[in-house]
């Protein structure tokens, strides 16, 4: 299917995504340009433009599609303008971890992305909704307080920039011993729980190919909330390697639910992350968005 001639498309960069960003956006705009299709790219300059971006497109008009060029950071940000509109979301993944991308096996090669754009391929995605003291804020693939929460609060920009996941691994090191474990209140659909962490995600998939969950929500109006019930540097270290074996649903204390809302209010002042970035404090809650969001995959193959 041909793309309509008046429309376009919009591309945003996030300059700091991942290591190997440069010329990313580029060739991806050249490739839809060759076919005829109307583009512009423009930079985020701060954290939380690219939602300011989106929506800017959307105002605008004429746009089918705007691509989230950077990490999950990025793509949630974009998500945040797309949100209510009909304009659809395209991913050239170019991050750190890139999960929502291994999620629903989305394109990582501009030509099959450009493909994806001008045959208007795309599925629906069922977002959360996260509320926090800040504000309502959408999330694409999760939102997590407890250890991971602490490891995203505290790891360097700097360094991150420099190893890319690596990045992850020395403040996982710096954290085992320093961070506390309180034990999280977390209700589940009204339902009273204790955890030591807890992560609240619409997909199965973490940090890049683990597996959180057994099953991936995203279509889905539903989250799988996965709770950890051991506290300290070992139960930790026991989790971390359960998660690259792939055997981490399979532990005998890790509990995964099916979850329409999630409320963690106590103990507050806990740090809160959301697709990667950190987000805020406790108390919160987590729901459903009313409203889905159309993202761009491979065409069908014929």
């Amino acid at each position: 299917m041909a793309m309509d001639a008046s429309r376009s498309v919009t591309i945003i960069v996030n300059p700091t995504a991942g290591r190997r960003r440069s010329g990313h956006a580029t060739r991806l705009a050249g490739v839809l340009r060759r076919a005829g299709v109307a583009v512009q790219v423009v930079q985020t300059r701060a954290r939380g433009h690219a939602t300011a971006l989106a929506r800017n497109a959307v105002r605008q008009g004429g746009c089918s599609h705007v691509v989230a060029t950077g990490g999950d950071g990025t793509v949630a940000e974009v998500a945040r303008g797309l949100a209510g509109s009909d304009v659809v979301l395209a991913v050239l993944p170019v991050g750190t971890a890139n999960v929502l991308a291994r999620e629903l096996g989305l394109p990582f090669d501009e030509d099959l992305l450009a493909r994806s754009i001008i045959a208007g391929s795309c599925a629906t995605v069922w977002p959360g909704v996260l509320h926090t003291a800040q504000g309502r804020s959408l999330f694409v693939q999760m939102a997590g307080v407890g250890f991971d929460a602490h490891v995203v609060h505290t790891v360097s920009p700097r360094l991150k920039k420099a190893v890319g996941r690596a990045a992850y691994v020395v403040s996982v090191l710096r954290a085992l011993w320093s961070y506390r474990y309180p034990v999280l209140r977390v209700e589940v659909d009204g339902v009273a729980h204790e955890a030591s962490s807890v992560i609240i995600s619409k997909g199965a998939l973490y940090a890049g190919p683990h597996v959180l969950a057994p099953a991936s929500m995203q279509a889905e109006k539903a989250f799988s909330v996965v709770l950890f019930g051991n506290a300290g540097p070992w139960a930790t270290l026991r989790y971390g390697l359960a998660l690259l074996r792939g055997t981490l649903p399979r532990q005998k204390d890790v509990t995964i639910l099916r979850a329409s809302t999630v409320a963690i209010p106590a103990p507050t002042g806990l740090p809160v992350q959301s697709d990667g970035d950190a987000h805020g404090h406790t108390a919160i809650r987590a729901d459903i968005s009313g409203q889905p969001i159309r993202i761009a995959i491979c065409p069908p193959a014929r």
